[in-house]
């Protein structure tokens, strides 16, 4: 939310203080895991997610909303690389909808991850994601990406966690180390007992994991355990420590680090994940806490509170410390640009509502970004306004270089990024992963930003397409919906087959035509 927001927003959150006194809520008992779908021996995991308005429990608070399953805490799917999700989204609500699957390095083209892809109010519709072999192991998620009806879609329940196995398996150390999924998550809190009609990003609300109201999570002396934390807010930062607890980061946004990286605080910003080992202290109750933050003076304030209690009890157990190699991932600075683009995230001067990169509001008929498969590209990201604005790309990881012009230590890929306030971050992002041919977008991940317009169209296209793309991208580009479309079939274009010096097969798209 900026800080210019209309009286009645101000008014939803005063109403939303004095609810915060009524709707108090005890603490939860030990924290529960997700309930989960999982693999089958041939390594596909069949999901059925049936959104609707139910009436839930957002802790321990009763409310109305919009989630999957009749249930705050939505099931964690999980995969591994080489495998495949095969959901069905059942949709019983009065209101259209879709999905995106955040971070995953799999294909947007027909039943795959697109975003240009809606099912209708009482309707069902269907994606297939094939997991490449080598696809990144680590924590991913699932979210309403219905444009003008994101933020409150993903703000009333409709997202949930991936779990792509395999992270322990890069270090022989980690074999036996318990692994734990914290989902979190914010709800604003009502007099009418339903979700807001309007989100209020800075309002009173409740803080989660994995649906449960300051949890206790328990741990021996001593023992390493292995935390996937996702942020599944639709706008909240989430600013967290431990205090007199070591924690070792991982990976971020599921991308594992290059190199051994300690951290005594984490700024999980919104649709980050990062993944840490967490080491038991002396025996006794270490608060979970939750520190305050600002995203600017025309942003938003979000209090401190305690997100759950840590319990260190029982008997000494041995800490796990990792002696394997880390994954050798390329730094990109050593690669030569193919071309370097400059995006001005700007908020609207007149209507508070109203967002742009490069003065240009979102069209999903129009193509604003067309990229040569196989290049490396350096990406200025510019803000010059007051409050963060948060990149994200879809399909894709890429490497922060520099942030207010600074270099940025490496220590691995990512797929989003704060832009300071009236600042700068520069990424190298290489388009070089055949699979990601099509249409997809990038655009601020604070779903308010997004929602008001500051998300735009890119297009992956072959170089021999190239020329033909950038005519068409008023009308949509050489993807049309990214389904097979007309351009590609008069010319045989077909993104199935791919070029002679493609650097590994493209092999099965999902739903793809022969």
């Amino acid at each position: 939310m900026t800080g210019r927001r209309p009286v009645r927003a101000i008014a939803l959150a005063f109403l939303a203080c004095l609810a915060g006194a009524a709707l108090a809520d005890p603490p939860s008992d030990d924290l529960r895991p997700p309930r989960e779908f999982t693999y089958d021996a041939n390594g596909v995991t069949t999901v059925t997610l049936v959104a609707a308005k139910s009436k839930i429990l957002v802790g321990n608070t009763p409310y109305t909303s919009l989630v999957f399953n009749e249930d705050y805490d939505a099931p964690l799917i999980r995969t591994r690389p080489g495998g495949t999700i095969r959901l069905t989204l059942d949709n019983r609500m009065d209101e259209m909808t879709n999905l995106h699957f955040h971070g995953m390095q799999v294909s947007p083209l027909d039943d795959g991850d697109s975003i240009f892809r809606t099912t209708g109010p009482h309707e069902v519709g269907r994606y297939v994601l094939r997991l490449p072999d080598d696809h990144s192991p680590g924590p991913y998620w699932y979210h309403s990406h219905f444009h003008d009806g994101a933020e409150h879609q993903v703000s009333g329940g409709l997202a949930g966690p991936i779990l792509v196995d395999g992270l322990k398996d890069q270090f022989r150390e980690l074999k036996d180390v318990r692994e734990r999924a914290l989902v979190l998550r914010n709800f604003q809190k009502t007099f009418t007992g339903s979700l807001a009609s309007e989100i209020v990003t800075g309002a009173p609300s409740i803080r989660t994991i994995n649906g449960q109201f300051q949890p206790t999570i328990r741990i021996h002396p001593g023992e390493t355990q292995l935390w996937h934390l996702f942020n599944i807010a639709a706008n909240q930062y989430f600013r967290i420590r431990i205090d007199g607890v070591h924690m070792q980061l991982l990976s971020q946004d599921a991308d594992t680090v290059v190199k051994p990286v300690g951290v005594d605080e984490m700024l999980i910003g919104p649709s980050a994940r990062v993944s840490i080992l967490v080491t038991g202290p002396a025996p006794g109750s270490y608060p979970l806490k939750l520190g305050s933050a600002n995203t600017g003076p025309a942003g938003d304030t979000y209090a401190g509170a305690l997100l759950g209690t840590l319990v260190s009890s029982g008997e000494p157990m041995k800490t796990v410390s990792i002696t394997s190699p880390y994954p050798s991932i390329a730094d990109l600075r050593k690669v030569t640009p193919a071309n370097r683009r400059r995006f001005v995230f700007q908020d609207s001067d007149s209507d508070p509502n109203a967002f742009f990169i490069n003065g240009r509001q979102f069209d999903i008929g129009r193509v604003d970004t067309t990229v040569k498969l196989g290049d490396v590209e350096e990406w200025t990201l510019v803000n010059p306004s007051q409050e963060l604005h948060q990149f994200h790309i879809h399909q894709l990881d890429f490497q922060v270089t520099k942030i207010n012009g600074k270099d940025v230590d490496f220590i691995g890929y990512r797929d989003n990024v704060f832009i300071p306030a009236l600042g700068s971050t520069t990424v190298l992002i290489p388009f070089t992963d055949p699979v990601i041919l099509g249409k997809f977008v990038y655009h601020c991940h604070i779903m308010e930003h997004e929602d008001g317009g500051m998300m735009q169209v890119i297009q992956v296209v072959r170089p021999a397409e190239y020329e033909e793309a950038v005519k068409l991208e008023p009308l949509g580009g050489i993807y049309g919906d990214n389904q097979m479309c007309t351009y590609l079939r008069n010319t045989g274009g077909n993104p199935l087959t791919p070029p002679s010096d493609a650097s590994r097969p493209l092999g099965p798209t999902p739903g793809g035509r022969p």
